[in-house]
Parts: structure tokens; sequence; C-alpha cells
């Protein structure tokens, strides 16, 4: 049984809801505003009811049968269960703890929480591959927010991935990369390694010793960028580098003109 959750770094490029294991927690706006004015127009009372009809319609109570994102696939709900109180896993266990020390330590008007009700047990979501497939087990917090798909959704022809799959991915970074590649080897020896320009004799500049990591077709002490606003966040990411490589961060100079700003 797998206890990992869908990422939540990834976003599906179809629309989704939010699905939630316990009945959504939503309060409308009149009873959350602050006062007790609510709309004083006919049009404001319809926005206020519009916003309140967006809320309620996307957040989902979810239910088997309900499709919803994992691994960046669609995934139908075959079962939601909770998880008995002795087979918890170690770390709900200790968060459960902490949640209850820390209620116990400052109880006020709140009621005592339980071991039901709490909004991080581990629960148990069975799912199935839309489509047909193999079941998964996985299990995690009942707060977890589910990404919910419509039931008219894009896939990937090649892998079969919601767009934008892991490939498509791929192929931007990698485009990126060629891009840049290209761009540094258009500059001549010499230039700025950042924006590529002439460093003229009265420009201050920064120059690192030792082998060009970015290009290493040219000689040893090329990496020279301008010592300007422009260029800094370049100088960054090169002394980023340089310093990962083993020169200490506090053998640089500061940049001086005629381009004898060495960084050794």
């Amino acid at each position: 049984m797998s206890n990992s959750l869908p990422t939540a770094r990834w976003r599906s490029r179809t629309p989704t809801r939010s699905g939630h294991i316990d009945p959504p927690n939503w309060r409308p706006m009149s009873e959350t505003r602050i006062g007790n004015n609510g709309p004083s127009t006919v049009a404001g009372r319809v926005e206020e009811a519009e916003h309140d009809r967006r809320r309620r319609e996307h957040n989902v109570h979810l239910q088997p049968g309900t499709l919803v994102i994992r691994d960046r696939a669609p995934y139908r709900i075959v079962e939601i269960r909770e998880q008995p109180h002795d087979l918890w896993p170690e770390k709900f266990e200790h968060y459960w703890r902490l949640h209850h020390d820390l209620w116990a330590a400052n109880p006020g008007s709140r009621p005592e929480p339980t071991r039901e009700t709490w909004r991080d047990r581990p629960v148990v979501v069975v799912l199935t591959p839309d489509g047909g497939g193999e079941e998964r087990h996985m299990i995690g917090p009942a707060s977890h927010d589910w990404p919910v798909l419509p039931e008219h959704y894009a896939v990937c022809r090649s892998c079969g991935e919601l767009p934008p799959c892991r490939e498509e991915e791929l192929d931007r970074v990698v485009s990126a990369q060629l891009a840049k590649s290209e761009r540094l080897l258009a500059i001549p020896a010499g230039n700025c390694m950042g924006c590529g320009e002439a460093i003229s004799s009265r420009q201050k500049s920064v120059r690192f010793p030792g082998p060009n990591l970015w290009r290493p077709d040219l000689a040893a002490g090329t990496a020279r960028f301008h010592a300007r606003g422009e260029c800094a966040h370049w100088v960054d990411a090169y002394r980023g580098q340089w310093i990962a490589l083993g020169a200490p961060a506090s053998a640089e100079q500061p940049a001086l003109p005629l381009g004898e700003g060495d960084a050794a």
C-alpha cells in the first residue's frame, strides 16, 4: 500500500475542481463578512450569490465514481474508508499527539478533538485507472485536496498522461537549454558571458580564473562579465557554479576597471 499522494506542484491543463474527503467546509459570504451589512444594491446581491454558487460548485465531496488525478493520469475513486486506529502509521500517531497536546495546553472554548473527526487522520483511498486497470490503494490525510476532473478531459495521445505530460515538459526544458547553449556559443571570446556584448576599456568587469564553465571550448580565464546591474544575475549564477567546484567565495575581489576585477 502506498503512502504517497498526488503531487501539488503539477497542474493539469484541464480545469479542475477541489475534492474533499470530508464534506467541504465553506461558508457563504453572508456568514463570513465583517459586520452585518450585506450588499446594498440588487447587482451586489446577485454578485454575492454568484460568488457563493461558484464556491459551492468548485468544492466537491468525493464519492465513489468521482474522477480525480493521480500521477498526471485520470483515476476513478472506488472506495474511501477510514484507517482503523490501531493501524495508523507512526507519523500520523505523532502528529495526532502533537495536535491533541496543543489543544490540552490551551483548550479555551474549543471542544476536545477526537481521532474520528481530526481533519488530518489517515484514510485509505482505492482508485482505478479511468477506462480500466489495476486498483491502487493509497493512504494519506483526510485533509488532502484532490484535483477533480470533469467527465470530458484531454490526454496525450502518445503517453496517455494529462497535459502537460512529462515528455512535453522535457521538450520545453531541452529547448530552453539548447537556446541558452546556442546563445553562449555565439559570444565572442573576451565579451561578457552574460549579455554577450563587448567589454570596453572604460567599463568595470569581473573575471573568474580557471576553466570557462559556460564555454569549455575557450581558454582558461575567459569567463568575464560586466560589473553592472544588468549583468549581475549572470555573475551570481556563474559564481554559484564556480564556488560549487571548490573556489572559496572569500577569494573574490571587487570589480576593477580595464577588465582587472579577477574573482581569484
